[in-house]
């Protein structure tokens, strides 16, 4: 079993280099606003979870993914020439849900405080 220390040197590697060849290498017009924003890698190191962001809408992020999964192939190619590892791990690619709510509620707060001055402003007039 590998040393927690290498899996975390490993995903911090992928989130690095993925993000590299997919501004430097493919030239897809479905994943130019792509973020890889954090990778797991399975305890033996042979599947990553590749975390993404798309700021699209839905549709839009629909076509990024399947951009993705058609330049699959050739990212773990370039990811074995660039991290010069003997086993590239099977990679999926998957929205980070959690940066989207955490958007959304950003969002509602900074509406909700808009509001509260608003309100104040309207006080203070009166």
């Amino acid at each position: 079993m590998p040393l927690p220390k290498r899996k975390e040197q490993l995903e911090k590697s992928l989130i690095r280099e993925i993000n590299n060849i997919i501004y430097r290498k493919i030239n897809d017009p479905r994943i130019k606003f792509v973020t890889i924003t954090r990778v797991k890698v399975s305890s033996d190191l042979k599947y990553a979870d590749i975390f993404v962001t798309i700021f699209n809408d839905r549709k839009q992020q629909k076509k990024a993914l399947e951009g993705l999964k058609n330049a699959t192939k050739f990212i773990r190619g370039e990811l074995g020439k660039d991290l010069k590892i003997r086993y590239v791990p099977d990679i999926k690619f998957i929205i980070d849900k959690d940066l989207e709510q955490q958007y959304k509620l950003l969002k509602i707060i900074t509406e909700i405080n808009d509001q509260q001055l608003d309100l104040k402003k309207d006080k203070n007039n009166e």
